[in-house]
């Protein structure tokens, strides 16, 4: 299979992916600080963009991931994403962080009152082994 090939299956897998990922919701979890005490509180994730593959990494075949850390707005969206780590460093930071902008999650609330959660992490993985 040539790598036009693997494109079109990856662009196909990767749609069927999509659909599928935007139905579910995940949980992560972050931080509030309430009269000094830090509080772990989980936040839902309600809409999430799959990253696109880098046509970098495709060509040189690579896998690897991305971890993210952000803070989520009492609105939901995404604040002050940065990459923590990344494998291999640099090559899939730019797709990673693309997609964590578009994010959404259900607004968190602490007795009642919105809050904003902080150092949100997410680890976004990478496998070719999805296109073949």
């Amino acid at each position: 299979m040539n790598f036009y090939d693997r494109y079109i299956s990856f662009k196909t897998v990767f749609t069927l992916l999509s659909i599928f990922f935007v139905s579910l919701a995940f949980t992560d979890s972050g931080y509030i600080t309430v009269d000094g005490e830090t509080i772990e509180i989980d936040v839902e994730r309600s809409y999430q963009t799959p990253a696109t593959y880098p046509r970098k990494a495709l060509r040189l075949e690579r896998e690897g991931y991305v971890i993210i850390e952000f803070d989520v707005a009492q609105d939901g969206s995404v604040i002050d994403p940065y990459v923590l780590e990344g494998e291999p460093a640099g090559l899939f930071n730019r797709a990673a962080m693309k997609s964590i902008r578009k994010w959404i999650y259900e607004p968190s609330t602490y007795d009642g009152v919105p809050v904003q959660v902080n150092d949100v992490q997410v680890r976004i993985n990478f496998n070719l082994t999805a296109i073949e």
